[in-house]
């Protein structure tokens, strides 16, 4: 039940953040945050910042989390973790991300475990499983079995 609801309020919040220039700004604050945990090496405040984002779906902080999986920064270094992690952020198109998700794999140990580990984040955090997600709660909020209190949508 728990998970539906955060799930539910990720969905939500993601769909605030691609459609107010309100929301824009307060994404900005949130990685700004999460930038000043990371410039003061409090790797583990930041880490779990940066997660917050990326977890709906914001390419940035998927990136950070990236450089941080590969640099053991808040957690013991995974380049399969991090290159899972920019896999995600490279699915924003900019060509630098994509570089780096390449040259991730490349330096994997494990190039089957890193894959799979992108295919699972996908499946959770990936493009197409947010938009699913989002359309989900606009069919429901649309159909009037929302009703926006704490418990969620019946």
């Amino acid at each position: 039940m728990k998970f539906g609801v955060v799930a539910t309020c990720a969905v939500l919040f993601f769909t605030l953040l691609s459609s107010s220039s309100y929301a824009g700004k307060l994404l900005q604050e949130y990685r700004g945050q999460a930038d000043q945990y990371h410039h003061a090496q409090d790797y583990k405040k930041a880490y779990k910042a940066y997660f917050k984002l990326a977890k709906i779906g914001d390419h940035y902080s998927q990136d950070r989390i990236a450089s941080m999986c590969a640099n053991g920064e808040g957690k013991r270094a995974d380049l399969a973790e991090a290159y899972a992690w920019a896999t995600l952020a490279a699915e924003g198109g900019d060509e630098e991300l994509v570089a780096k998700r390449d040259e991730l794999l490349e330096q994997a140990s494990n190039k089957t475990r890193a894959q799979k580990k992108a295919e699972k984040l996908k499946k959770k955090y990936g493009k197409l499983a947010l938009e699913k997600k989002a359309a989900k709660r606009e069919e429901l909020t649309e159909g009037g079995a929302c009703t926006n209190s704490r418990i969620g949508c019946s």
